[in-house]
């Protein structure tokens, strides 16, 4: 029982803090302090705490002999394992390196080779995105492969459609491109390039479809069914619409909301106008070049001042022809416009004929209380645009050929152009172009104009052999001898004469009107007066004056009867008689002067004297007739023969210069006559003694 109290009283006795007795230690002995704080050493004093004094003093030689049996035990070791520790002692110098160069090794792994590898990690990445990026882009090419081959082959097959003619595809596909682009602009994203590219191709194959129906619209022989497909194509491609590239500025400020269109239709020119106006262009591009090969042969024969008549009837079948080609060719741009834009199928009529069912009452003509302004408005200008190209078609193309042309003709020509423009002007009336007023007009003046320069070139012809000589005038100023004058027996007077004393019929007396001369009211007035025939000037002169009437009575407008009259008394007739009346007055003055030189001589009136004195009443003759035979003639040849008015003292329309040179003519008549029988009564007595 002693051992475990002593153990428990050992066991109590333990120090747990031992620093007191490690200070004591180590200032009382020569060990260093490093090897008394070692754990091993604080156990050993730890127990020491613990022995009695018999084991602490027995503790020096346990530990002595415990020191020696280590040593000896270490001894025997070592030369027993000496190899072991010389192996152990490389070893651990290699071990030692070995973890030194490791040391050195790590150090420089983390000093700079990490580092290093960290920077090329994060440039690699920089690196690395964009070959990422090309590779993602390659993988989605190579995933969208089908796809994006269809989008490509987009313009191709809008480019074959539209060379070949095959619009509605080609209008098909674009609708595709345009939906596709409209799903890549949902995600407000800009469009790809790749999108953007094919839409580009899409648009010039597009505006080259554009072209290719604008050109159907100026190629002349295209027909209503060609037409009529390509402006519907035109329609469909909305090449002219608020949205469209080429579109103009007025269009374009017109606004679309929920599908109907806002604003008057006066603000701007609408899509189906621009359309029709393409159309008309067009058109009229083909017209004229239609017309143009005419239009130059008229106007050459037109040119040319002096034409034949065989020149004439040259120019009147190119007229002809001109007319037709225009008659066809204007005609068919009516009915053509008509047809597309202003029938039931086309647009403009489609909201006309819906605002028409909508309205209440359902009226038969639109009104703006019923209809809606831009239905009605745009029908309503189509209407007045083709009424436009109509005018101006008759305005531009026609009337501009026939105003200086038809003056060139004879009056034989006029009657069947003035019938060919007349059925023209009534088939054009179907489709509201009649200008037969125009006609009317430009007729008249024509046919004014024609007879007054055929009638002044018989007066020229006529008056041409009536040219007093100048030796004459010189003549009659010295007293001098002239010359012998052309004997008027010789070219006035026809074989048939007899004599020159059947006198010719009643004078006119300066009492006496012109109108109430008796020749007005004697015989037919297209039958010339027998007498005429006697005295082959006024006979051809007749006869040319006759055919100029005869032509004029195939078309005789009666609203230049009054012209014609003025012109024939105061171009025709007086200045005709005017020349005779001065030819006339000069011969006889020309007598009278020969006479007067040689009566001083005393001599009898010789055979000579008788020839001149039947000489003077040859043109005394011949200036009756004319004056009161063929002047009254003519008058009712116009008058009375072409548009059967009487010919009356209540005939008022006239010449003013007419009457006055025929009352100089009777003066000058009665003067000679009384010279005439004054000399026949003095050869009388001569002969009496």
């Amino acid at each position: 029982m002693e051992e475990p109290l002593s153990a428990t009283a050992q066991g109590s006795s333990r120090l747990t803090d031992v620093s007191l007795l490690k200070n004591v230690l180590a200032t009382s002995s020569n060990s260093p302090l490093e090897h008394l704080i070692k754990p091993s050493s604080q156990v050993y004093l730890s127990k020491l705490t613990t022995l009695g004094l018999q084991e602490l003093l027995a503790q020096p030689s346990a530990l002595q002999t415990q020191s020696h049996h280590l040593t000896s035990s270490l001894t025997s070791l070592t030369h027993t394992s000496y190899p072991t520790f010389l192996s152990l002692h490389q070893t651990t110098n290699a071990l030692t390196t070995s973890l030194t160069s490791l040391s050195s090794s790590l150090d420089s792994l983390l000093n700079s080779s990490l580092p290093a590898l960290e920077a090329c990690a994060g440039g690699w990445k920089d690196k690395t995105d964009s070959v990422l990026k090309d590779r993602s882009k390659a993988r989605m090419v190579l995933e969208q492969h089908e796809k994006i081959r269809d989008l490509l082959d987009i313009p191709i097959l809008i480019d074959t459609c539209v060379r070949n003619g095959y619009f509605a595809e080609a209008l098909s596909l674009v609708s595709h491109a345009k939906s596709i682009a409209e799903n890549a602009s949902a995600t407000n994203k800009p469009p790809p390039l790749l999108l953007s590219s094919v839409l580009a191709e899409i648009h010039y194959s597009i505006i080259q479809m554009l072209l290719s129906l604008l050109t159907t619209l100026y190629e002349p022989n295209r027909k209503l069914p060609a037409l009529y497909k390509a402006v519907n194509f035109l329609r469909k491609m909305d090449v002219f619409g608020p949205g469209s590239p080429f579109a103009s500025a007025q269009t374009t400020s017109l606004s679309v909301v929920d599908g109907e269109r806002l604003g008057d239709a006066t603000d701007g020119i609408t899509s189906e106008e621009q359309i029709a106006l393409a159309f008309l262009v067009g058109r009229e591009t083909c017209l004229r070049s239609t017309l143009e090969p005419s239009g130059k042969d008229v106007l050459r024969m037109t040119n040319n001042p002096g034409l034949d008549e065989r020149e004439k009837e040259d120019l009147a079948r190119y007229l002809k022809k001109y007319i037709d080609l225009w008659r066809e060719g204007v005609h068919d741009v009516i009915t053509q416009f008509t047809t597309i834009f202003l029938e039931k199928t086309s647009p403009a009529a489609q909201a006309l004929l819906a605002a028409r069912k909508t309205a209440n009452g359902h009226p038969k003509t639109p009104t703006s209380a019923t209809i809606s302004p831009p239905s009605y408005q745009e029908w309503a200008r189509l209407r007045s645009l083709i009424t436009t190209y109509a005018s101006r078609a008759l305005s531009a193309h026609l009337l501009p050929i026939l105003t200086p042309s038809l003056p060139c003709l004879s009056l034989t020509f006029l009657p069947s152009l003035l019938t060919q423009l007349t059925y023209c002007s009534t088939a054009f009336a179907r489709v509201g172009l009649d200008f037969r007023t125009i006609l009317s007009t430009l007729f008249s003046s024509t046919v004014a104009e024609v007879v007054s320069n055929d009638m002044r070139s018989a007066r020229e012809k006529f008056v041409a052999r009536f040219q007093i000589p100048a030796s004459a005038l010189s003549s009659i100023r010295t007293m001098s001898r002239a010359p012998k004058w052309e004997q008027p027996s010789k070219w006035l007077l026809g074989s048939a004469t007899p004599n020159m004393h059947a006198a010719p019929p009643v004078p006119v007396t300066p009492a006496t009107p012109l109108s109430a001369s008796p020749f007005l009211s004697q015989g037919p007035p297209h039958i010339p007066p027998q007498i005429l025939a006697s005295y082959p000037p006024i006979a051809v002169y007749t006869n040319a004056l006759l055919s100029v009437l005869n032509g004029l009575r195939l078309l005789a407008p009666t609203s230049i009867v009054e012209t014609l009259i003025k012109m024939l008394d105061d171009e025709i007739l007086f200045k005709s008689g005017d020349i005779i009346l001065s030819y006339i007055k000069a011969y006889c003055n020309e007598h009278q002067l020969q006479a007067t030189v040689d009566g001083s001589s005393g001599d009898a009136r010789n055979d000579e004297e008788t020839e001149k004195e039947h000489q003077h009443r040859v043109l005394i003759a011949f200036g009756q007739v004319f004056f009161k035979v063929f002047v009254p003639f003519m008058r009712r040849a116009l008058v009375e023969g072409v548009y059967s008015t009487k010919l009356d003292a209540n005939f008022t329309s006239g010449g003013e210069l007419l009457p006055g040179i025929v009352m100089d003519w009777e003066d000058f008549a009665l003067e000679n006559e009384g010279e005439s029988s004054g000399s026949e009564d003095d050869s009388g007595t001569d002969e009496g003694s």
